[in-house]
């Protein structure tokens, strides 16, 4: 292959321009974005059921679908919660292929319709979701303190309809406006009077308005479109339906029995901005799409809204995704370039220009040749990709710089240059290969680590792959053509050897101390390793445990949960208090604010808050270093809610950072033994924010049906629920759409309170029998108390659960807090049938570290292979494979000493590091086999061949060391400890493996010449035995 590249160099040069301008095009009009998408096998089943209490919902909705959805076997968790009137089950799925979760999707639909057979006939249909990770690119408000809603909307949907005409956007979803409601509030005396029903009321006005196509008229051969028509228009035809006749035969229109009239719909949520009233834009992008470009283009569009905005009105960008795609893609393009420029200097300085130009040429091919992989396979631009190319930079260089140095070397034997190029290459294609695949052993392997964090580095093992067998093609192809046309003996005449020989001769000089002793005292030296191994785990408890870190942006959340119960207006009270903080802190600059509902999803890992007017969500542009300050406020100045400042997090939330989950039946039991494990927690003084997730007891209004009387009179359960319903919120009896307007307006029937409480209006209902259609007294068939009650039951895998937990303090982390807290909970004696389980963050933790066990026996099993293939030997393999522990004494000093603790990257580097670390043994050891083979005496091969073989596995060390630099020091705290486990790692590994694998060698050859004494000797003792039993053999 090499002697027809260099004699079709020209070919080979176009190729390698096509793959640099082609890599180069595609990389311009790649889909970015900031963070690979990572597929939650999780889904969300809904079922309303109105006016059902907790215990209801568990029993006829939640139990039915826990059963049937039991049955699916890629079910990994069940987490069910039974509310007032809802019931809402979230379905996890073991770690499976795309074509497992949407098979396991199918299946939970036919179970859940399954399970819709057996609901009271009063219960909606299940909503099912399927997709909880969908993110909205950009969020803006559009706000104004003196503007009313009406005018907001009205400019609102301007925006939204220009917006969703935009290439790349594929929905915009407008929040915070209520429509206004058409409301008839019927007075229950005059209906009495007139004997009329609410329930024939009702009726009667959806009769009333409808649009009912009459079907085609035939007409002289054509067909005629015949249309009923009878829709309300205004509110005056909706007073004017007729509801019935007096006794006297007179005409009764609903307005003689009803006000009705248009008003503002009462607001199930709020949304602010830095304070003022605000409607909220969410725009989402389409798939396949470069965000960067179509969020500049958003931008552009939104700066001309804002120069026609009337007085009074702005628009405010909360949070852009195409801003941090851009930024991050950025900078880790910057880190790529400075990394790519730092191995260039490095190879500059340490082997001249020409073979600097040679040696380079791999970088620019083989990068843009990733990228177009990445394109045919549909990879997607995102800091995961990119940080792939930085990983394997140096490895990338070390093909090259092995090719030239022998190419290099022939060259200066005098051989023809044709030859020369085509000699050496042929001479470390294998070495090379066998180091290639080595390094690869050590990252494919990655490919099959499952769960979130599996998900998350998938493209990492697999471009270092991709750009590694590209480099090693590079450097059988384009490298010797290179070599050819550039390389000369000459470059070595021009160097400085006076300079060259005395900074050579002072490293090599200290090193060869080290090798004599190594040498003559092997054992001793390994010994000093292994302690110097032992030593070093000393350190790893004191380095902390995370699993992944937060996202470093100036951007976080603020949670609020008031008592349960609370109307939106309590809510907003305590919002009010966090709004006041959040205005005086300069560390501040704008926030985005939502009360009753959660704010869309924005980024992978945040989740929106539950529908309830209990609750609301900040979302806070400020500097992320003062989040704890920002809390301490909180904290110190907000009583009666429960307020969490934090950080978005890079892998998916889990709650509570320690937790204590108690199983059983009993309801109050549960809460009893919550109530105990908080007291012993009060206690803990590494924790605070102690909270379980049941809350206080709230205040409810109970109606609680006689079933048999109701029998009796003909009521069901659903007609007390609709006129109770019809009491406390109002019931949507039908729709109109006015002329002037596109959006449809309810019409709502209500029975106004006045100054009466809601207890007192019941005492005094009427309901409707669908049977007799007499109208029976709600008192008559049940009975109205108030009283405290829970108003939610959790359940976890089909049992009641509660969930107590607590927060680590600062200097403390959550591995340190669970284990205080097991410690205190131990002896703790739970009732006959509960059970009690610790969790939080050391589960999902637990879990992705025990997904990096495979991978790495895996890498070590297919390392090994190699090397077994390479040598041809089953024991000398493992001198090799002796020195990738060694490098796990760099990985703790390096995190020791850059303050990062363990986390899953760091522990990803290390995995790593296996295959890089075999590399420079692998050098290594093949030339002192070589040497000693030869017939050179086993000490002196030690000796030449680790004294030779120094100077190009420091260079390879340095290079790959020199590359990641940038991504240590710009990476961020998810990026640097990866970086900083393989520099420190490898710079300790490269140094030891000079020293052990000589030391390891003569270990194995002293052992290997007293085996083979020993048998001699053994055989020796048996010919002697033998002779002498010839020689007599009577005495035998």
């Amino acid at each position: 292959m090499t002697r027809w590249c260099i004699k079709h160099r020209s070919i080979v040069a176009i190729i390698s321009i096509f793959i640099f301008l082609g890599g180069l095009y595609i990389y311009n009009e790649m889909e970015r974005q900031e963070n690979p998408d990572v597929a939650s096998p999780g889904a969300t089943i809904q079922v309303i059921y109105p006016g059902a209490t907790p215990e209801d919902v568990e029993k006829f909705i939640i139990k039915p679908l826990e059963k049937r959805i039991a049955e699916i076997s890629e079910v990994k968790r069940m987490q069910s919660y039974a509310l007032d009137s809802v019931g809402v089950i979230v379905v996890r799925l073991h770690d499976l292929s795309d074509a497992e979760i949407e098979k396991a999707w199918n299946s939970l639909k036919d179970k859940v319709s399954d399970a819709e057979a057996d609901f009271p006939d009063q219960a909606w249909s299940p909503k099912i979701d399927t997709d909880l990770v969908e993110t909205y690119g950009m969020l803006m408000t559009l706000s104004g303190k003196d503007v009313d809603y009406k005018e907001l909307k009205s400019i609102a949907d301007e925006i939204k309809n220009k917006i969703e005409k935009e290439k790349g956007v594929s929905e915009v979803k407008l929040e915070g406006y209520e429509n206004d409601e058409v409301q008839v509030d019927l007075d229950i005396l005059k209906m009495r009077q007139f004997q009329l029903s609410i329930d024939t009321v009702a009726k009667l006005l959806a009769a009333r308005n409808v649009n009912i196509p009459g079907g085609n008229l035939e007409l002289a051969g054509s067909k005629l479109p015949v249309t009923t028509t009878g829709e309300y228009k205004e509110v005056e035809e909706i007073k004017n339906t007729i509801v019935g006749m007096s006794s006297r035969g007179n005409v009764i229109y609903l307005k003689d029995i009803a006000n009705v009239q248009k008003v503002e719909k009462k607001r199930d949520t709020y949304i602010s901005y830095k304070g003022e009233k605000a409607l909220l834009l969410a725009v989402k992008y389409a798939d396949g799409q470069n965000v960067v470009r179509v969020g500049k283009r958003l931008n552009a569009q939104i700066d001309d809204f804002r120069k026609a905005m009337p007085e009074g009105v702005t628009i405010n960008i909360i949070t852009d995704q195409a801003q941090y795609v851009d930024e991050s893609i950025k900078n880790f393009e910057k880190n790529l370039m400075s990394a790519i420029f730092l191995v260039v200097v490095v190879v500059l300085l340490t082997m001249g220009w020409r073979s600097a130009l040679v040696v380079s040429t791999s970088i620019p091919i083989t990068v843009m040749f990733t990228f177009v992989f990445m394109k045919m396979t549909g990879v997607i631009l995102h800091q995961v990709s990119i940080s792939s190319l930085i990983v394997c930079l140096g490895l990338l260089v070390a093909n090259a710089i092995v090719a030239n140095d022998n190419m290099y070397l022939y060259l200066s034997k005098g051989r023809a240059k044709e030859e020369a190029i085509v000699e050496g290459i042929r001479e470390v294609n294998i070495p090379i290969l066998t180091s290639t695949l080595t390094t690869i052993a050590s990252f494919l392997p990655l490919l099959m680590m499952q769960g979130v964090a599996g998900k998350f580095i998938k493209t990492l093992p697999l471009l270092v792959t991709v750009a590694l067998m590209s480099s090693y093609i590079c450097s059988l192809t384009a490298v010797p053509v290179m070599g050819y046309t550039f390389l000369k003996v000459e470059d070595k005449k021009a160097e400085n050897p006076k300079k060259k020989k005395g900074i050579k001769q002072f490293f090599t000089s200290q090193y060869e101390w080290l090798l004599d002793f190594a040498i003559k005292r092997p054992r001793t030296v390994i010994a000093l390793a292994i302690g110097a191994l032992l030593g070093s785990g000393l350190l790893i408890p004191t380095l902390g445990l995370q699993l992944f870190p937060f996202v470093e942006r100036d951007q976080y959340v603020i949670d609020v949960s008031t008592m349960d119960g609370n109307s939106l207006e309590k809510t907003r009270e305590v919002t009010g208090q966090i709004e006041k903080i959040l205005q005086e802190e300069p560390s501040v600059e704008n926030y985005l604010l939502k009360v009753g509902d959660g704010i869309p999803k924005f980024y992978t890992s945040f989740f929106p808050n539950q529908i309830a007017t209990n609750k609301a969500q900040f979302i806070v542009n400020g500097k992320k270093e003062e989040i704890k300050n920002i809390q301490h406020k909180l904290d110190g100045e907000i009583a009666g809610a429960r307020i969490e400042a934090k950080q978005l997090e890079n892998a998916v939330p889990v709650g509570m950072p320690v937790q204590i989950r108690v199983s059983g039946e009993d309801v109050d039991v549960l809460r009893k033994i919550s109530k105990d494990i908080k007291e012993q927690l009060y206690e803990i003084q590494e924790g605070y924010n102690v909270q379980d997730d049941y809350g206080l007891e709230v205040q409810k209004m109970i109606v609680e049906v006689n079933q048999e009387k109701a029998n009796m009179s003909g009521i069901t359960n659903y007609d007390i629920g609709k006129m109770v319903r019809m009491v406390v919120n109002g019931l949507e009896i039908t729709k109109i759409k006015p002329d002037d307007s596109d959006e449809d307006v309810a019409v709502v029937m209500k029975i106004p309170t006045e100054d009466k409480s809601n207890k007192e209006i019941l005492e005094n209902i009427y309901v409707t029998s669908q049977v007799t259609k007499k109208n029976v007294p709600l008192m008559q068939i049940a009975e109205i108390r108030n009283e405290f009650a829970i108003n939610k039951i959790l359940r976890r895998d089909r049992e009641r659960t509660i969930t107590v937990g607590l927060y680590p303090k600062d200097g403390h982390t959550a591995s340190e807090l669970l284990k205080i807290v097991e410690d205190k909970m131990e002896g703790y004696e739970l009732p006959m049938g509960y059970t009690m389980v610790f969790g939080g963050e050391n589960e999902d933790r637990t879990e992705a570290f025990k997904s990096l066990i495979g991978p790495f026996y895996l890498a070590a099993a297919l390392i090994y292979l190699v090397l077994v293939f390479q040598f041809f030997d089953l024991r000398k393999p493992l001198i090799i494979m002796g020195t990738i522990p060694l490098s796990f004494i760099g990985v703790i000093w390096g995190l020791k000493i850059t303050g990062y603790p363990i986390g899953f990257m760091a522990l990803m580097g290390g995995v790593s590091l296996m295959g890089i670390v075999v590399n420079n043994g692998i050098v290594l050891l093949d030339y002192i086999n070589t040497l000693s083979c030869s017939g050179m005496e086993v000490k002196t091969a030690v000796k030449e061949a680790s004294l030779t073989r120094l100077r190009p596995i420091m260079i390879g060390m340095i290079t790959t060391v020199i590359g990641l630099v940038p991504m240590g020091l710009s990476g961020g705290s998810l990026w640097a400890p990866l970086a900083y486990s393989i520099i420190f790692g490898l710079l300790v590994s490269s140094v030891l493996t000079m020293l052990v694998i000589p030391a390891a060698f003569m270990t194995f050859d002293n052992s290997t010449k007293a085996n083979s004494l020993i048998i001699s000797r053994i055989k020796g003792k048996l010919k002697k035995k033998k002779n002498k039993e010839v020689e007599n053999p009577g005495q035998a």
